[in-house]
């Protein structure tokens, strides 16, 4: 599906980009080389607070690149949903509060430059088709991000997926890792999804997961295969650079990402998202939006604070 046009525009009453998904508070620690024993105590050198999760994410970066994107999502009645309704620009995002907590994740970061995640789900738990539908409105590109995150949505997501494809616009989707790994259930159940979407944006991890395959060039293969009509596979590899394949074409895309000094890796595969679709808006080539991509992330995990362009 054609998403071509300038970044930071409304093209014909649409919005470019519309993030759904989990926001949420990334409280972030390390490094840490190994788990600290039960009734002990480890200090590290850094912590700090960001606004968190796959959509979270993306909003930043898209905020940092100026994409004219907009975030639905809820918020908890408490300190930790002030704090983070205060951190994006309030024309971009569109908030309502719900009962209980706002859901926060703590990442620990360790020496190699990974991350371990801890989650309390708190207000995306609430998060339903029920709240989206009233607050959908078009357009040119709607991104997915984090379905394992949000419970009470995920069933609805064929729904969704067929509602905004109705409305106009193309799909993105990064469902993240489910906790529990990939069975053949939740399989299935992603796999369903495929035929609705345009650009599917994973990493390797997932899609070897998520394929059955062992190898990333058949994974790429069989999920490009399932893909709307021309649509574009893609898993992003770390510090490899990326895959992509769109449906439809036997040429592999492959770009190498630029050796830089990692900071802080958290959010990379999410500032990805976002600077592709940023360049997939202006209308650029595919491998000209995964090298901007690739550039932009990279420099996201080697800068501290982060800078995306």
């Amino acid at each position: 599906m054609n998403a071509g046009g300038a970044s930071g525009e409304v093209t014909g009453g649409k919005r470019d980009l519309l993030l759904l998904g989990n926001v949420n508070l990334d409280l972030i620690v390390g490094p840490l080389g190994e788990w600290p024993a039960e009734g002990t105590e480890t200090l590290v050198r850094t912590a700090r607070w960001r606004v968190g999760g796959n959509a979270g994410n993306a909003a930043l970066a898209c905020a940092g690149l100026g994409t004219a994107a907009h975030t639905l999502s809820p918020v908890g009645r408490d300190l930790g949903g002030e704090w983070l309704r205060a951190q994006l620009p309030p024309d971009t995002v569109t908030w309502w509060e719900v009962d209980g907590p706002t859901s926060l994740s703590v990442a620990v970061t360790h020496p190699s430059g990974e991350r371990s995640f801890i989650t309390q789900l708190g207000h995306l738990g609430t998060l339903s088709w029920a709240d989206l539908a009233p607050r959908l409105g078009p357009a040119r590109i709607t991104l997915l991000a984090g379905a394992f995150f949000t419970p009470a949505l995920r069933p609805d997501y064929p729904r969704l997926i067929a509602a905004r494809r109705a409305d106009g616009g193309a799909v993105a989707l990064d469902p993240g890792w489910p906790d529990g790994g990939f069975t053949p259930q939740v399989r299935a159940e992603v796999l369903g999804w495929l035929p609705g979407v345009d650009h599917l944006l994973i990493n390797e991890a997932e899609g070897l997961a998520l394929s059955g395959e062992a190898d990333p060039r058949p994974a790429l293969a069989a999920l490009a295969a399932l893909l709307a009509p021309g649509g574009v596979a893609a898993l992003k590899c770390g510090a490899r650079g990326v895959l992509a394949r769109r449906q439809g074409c036997a040429e592999v895309h492959e770009l190498a990402a630029p050796t830089v000094r990692v900071i802080d890796t958290v959010g990379a595969g999410d500032t990805w998202n976002a600077a592709y679709l940023h360049a997939v808006l202006r209308g650029e080539a595919l491998d000209t939006a995964l090298r901007f991509a690739v550039e932009v992330a990279s420099r996201a995990v080697s800068t501290d604070p982060r800078v995306f362009v």
